[in-house]
């Protein structure tokens, strides 16, 4: 049997852009139906999640429910499995199996699986919920020795924010977008100094922004993540700005997850302005203008708190 895939699932409308996408969406059916035979998976229809993998609710041999990610192959996904390891369950979701040929992971599914996105919750609420679950990722620690490099080592923020550092004023100089160049280079230098200016190093979670926070039994856990090694300030940004309802309450909430981490929150604002400038310009690459200077206008605002 040969799975078909929908055409409206996020995965398909944003990998089609791309003839490396295209080519992998055209492997995926294949791909299920070989990943469900050799773990002995029944599927459920697919969810309408991720832009890079796709995901569905199955059931074990035993009756176990998973979710079932097949992931596109790319920098920021090859670590999953490692960090799911050493979380083991605790703050993130349990992984059962995993297939590194295929890229493919058998999770713990969520019940009743609700976003933290989705509650209808003041923000600071949100936050100190949201705080809850990275102290708890952060607890794990860091491997002992780093790896060497491989496709499943964790990187480090150093490495990574260094080249992305690098790709702003790049991109800058060759798209000149019309965004604010001292921003851009304070952006940019940002992205080189905090990772290696951190007081400290844990496992991040990488994404962490309300709608990969989901309900567990009476808790909350992490999902997709995509793992780093470095300051704990970097995983702030994503919960932080989207929770947060309007600009005026920023310096409060920044305060709030601040006390919440034991963190700086000049710290947190800096990382805010560096992760929008970078995602500005990703956008300028992107041709998607508009959101662009959104990123940096929200860039501006916070550089105003550092």
């Amino acid at each position: 049997m040969v799975t078909s895939i929908p055409a409206d699932l996020p995965v398909v409308r944003e990998l089609s852009r791309t003839a490396d996408g295209r080519r992998w969406l055209g492997e995926l059916p294949g791909l299920i139906d070989e990943v469900s035979d050799a773990f002995g998976l029944m599927l459920g229809p697919p969810l309408h999640g991720g832009s890079c993998s796709w995901v569905a609710p199955a059931t074990l041999a035993d009756g176990t429910a998973v979710i079932l990610k097949i992931a596109w192959p790319h920098r920021e996904m090859y670590a999953e499995p490692a960090a799911l390891r050493l979380w083991d369950g605790h703050g993130a979701v349990r992984l059962f199996r995993h297939d590194p040929v295929r890229h493919a992971l058998v999770l713990e599914q969520c019940l009743p699986g609700e976003q933290l996105a989705a509650q209808v919750l003041p923000a600071a609420d949100k936050l100190r919920l949201g705080a809850d679950v990275l102290r708890e990722l952060w607890s794990a620690g860091v491997p002992e020795g780093r790896p060497a490099h491989n496709a499943e080592s964790i990187e480090t923020l150093v490495d990574v924010a260094g080249d992305w550092g690098d790709l702003v004023t790049e991109r800058m100089g060759r798209i000149h977008p019309a965004y604010d160049a001292g921003l851009v280079a304070e952006g940019a230098r940002l992205l080189h100094d905090l990772p290696a200016s951190a007081p400290r190093e844990v496992v991040l979670h990488g994404d962490f922004n309300p709608g990969n926070i989901l309900s567990a039994g009476d808790g909350w856990v992490a999902i997709d993540p995509k793992p780093l090694i470095g300051d704990p300030a970097y995983d702030v940004p994503p919960l932080l700005l989207q929770s947060a309802t309007s600009d005026t309450d920023l310096r409060e909430l920044t305060a709030v997850l601040a006390a919440e981490l034991d963190l700086d929150p000049a710290r947190i604002s800096a990382w805010c302005v560096a992760r929008k400038v970078e995602s500005a310009l990703w956008r300028a690459h992107h041709n998607q203008q508009a959101e662009g200077a959104h990123d940096m206008a929200v860039a501006a605002l916070h550089a105003g708190l550092m």
